[in-house]
């Protein structure tokens, strides 16, 4: 019954998605609107939305070039109208070295095929967790229901010019969440 309900709430948190990508691309700010971007600045963006709140923000990943030859990315998430004084935990479902890795569809995330039991074990969302530290990268949100963060992240495992798409999503907690955001499905290159 739990992912039934998970389920629907990331079907309905896409759908969310989707509509703010076209609100903003039919000019949804207008001259009274706060000017603050709901999307971070970055090469790769994506809107984040909630099923469960009000709230909205987005996702960037921008990815850097370095003489390693491997995934260097700054990451920044933004909310706001989330629950107040919460902290939600970072997650995103990578697709790096799977059929259709970069088709633009997340099937990872949202458990389609090609994902199958001939395809090594992997959970749907993994938590960010930095070098050095034991606790995942969490954002928490102000009185208003405001949060950002900001972290560079590196794989060594993913080479220069790899593809992959990738949804995002946060939770307040991580075995029974009640309050969920997720981004829409974009691609990163690897530069």
């Amino acid at each position: 019954m739990h992912s039934r309900q998970l389920a629907r709430s990331i079907a309905a948190c896409s759908l969310i998605a989707a509509a703010i990508v076209l609100f903003d691309a039919c000019g949804g700010t207008d001259a009274t609107s706060p000017q603050t971007p709901l999307i971070p600045p970055g090469t790769a963006q994506a809107p984040l939305a909630s099923a469960d709140v009000q709230g909205a923000g987005g996702v960037s990943v921008t990815t850097k070039a370095i003489p390693e030859g491997y995934f260097d990315a700054n990451i920044s998430v933004h909310v706001v109208n989330a629950r107040p004084s919460t902290t939600y935990i970072v997650q995103r479902a990578p697709e790096v070295g799977r059929a259709l890795g970069s088709d633009g569809v997340c099937q990872r995330a949202l458990g389609l095929a090609p994902w199958s039991s001939a395809d090594p074990a992997a959970p749907a969302f993994i938590s960010f967790i930095l070098p050095g530290e034991t606790a995942p990268v969490q954002l928490t949100t102000s009185a208003s229901g405001e949060g950002s963060v900001t972290f560079e992240f590196k794989v060594p495992a993913v080479p220069t010019g790899t593809r992959f798409d990738v949804m995002f999503r946060l939770l307040n907690d991580q075995a029974a969440p009640t309050s969920v955001f997720q981004s829409s499905c974009f691609t990163v290159t690897v530069l």
